[in-house]
């Protein structure tokens, strides 16, 4: 039996080249999502992975009170390459732990501004064949958040929940947003009520209002 009371969340962070305009608000709009995820009951670990065509995983079941993001925007977009090989990874690092001892709540949110432009290993559907063996197989729960496309289009082709995925415009107030109804729907996940995107957060990651 898993441990009831852990969450493990695993980001996948795009860095790419054109994430230098909206660097500072995604930056700050996640560590505002830690530190309110780092708020709610039971334990908490955060795995960091940022990309661009080149794959880094910055942080390993960090410990969210000292976890920091850093993005350094270059290069171009392996998205496939990186949800690939970062969940391949974060799955066999949670399968060697003794049963006890994994989290009954895994969370993954890949968020990225553009599409995918340099992947050498992994395709769409390589990718969406792992995200679905996951979700169906373990019960993860998997968040797509996407700008300068249709995020939902996106997510579905990868195998993610189109409630749970949703394109956010690259502008200040709406990546705040976007961040605000992550966390939202992190706690809901948490709390063992799952409830996708609505319409109001969808317009307001638009920027509707702001």
């Amino acid at each position: 039996m898993t441990d009831p009371s852990y969450t493990a969340m695993l980001l996948v962070i795009d860095r790419s080249g054109s994430m230098s305009t909206i660097r500072d608000e995604m930056v700050q709009a996640l560590e505002v999502m830690i530190a309110e995820q780092r708020k709610e009951p039971g334990l908490l670990t955060v795995d960091v992975v940022t990309f661009d065509d080149r794959i880094e995983h910055a942080v390993v079941l960090g410990d969210p009170e000292v976890v920091r993001i850093e993005l350094e925007p270059r290069g171009a977009t392996a998205l496939y390459d990186a949800i690939g090989v970062a969940v391949q990874q974060f799955g066999a690092r949670l399968a060697a732990m003794p049963e006890h001892a994994r989290p009954s709540t895994v969370q993954v949110i890949v968020v990225t501004d553009g599409l995918e432009n340099a992947s050498q290993e992994w395709t769409a559907e390589s990718v969406k064949a792992t995200v679905e063996r996951q979700r169906t197989e373990f019960g993860w729960d998997f968040v797509f958040l996407g700008a300068n496309q249709d995020a939902v289009l996106t997510g579905a082709r990868l195998g993610f929940a189109r409630d749970a995925s949703m394109t956010y415009a690259p502008a200040p107030g709406a990546v705040g947003a976007a961040g605000a109804s992550m966390s939202r729907y992190m706690s809901d996940l948490r709390r063992g009520e799952r409830r996708g995107f609505d319409g109001d957060e969808r317009g307001s990651a638009m920027g509707a209002g702001s």
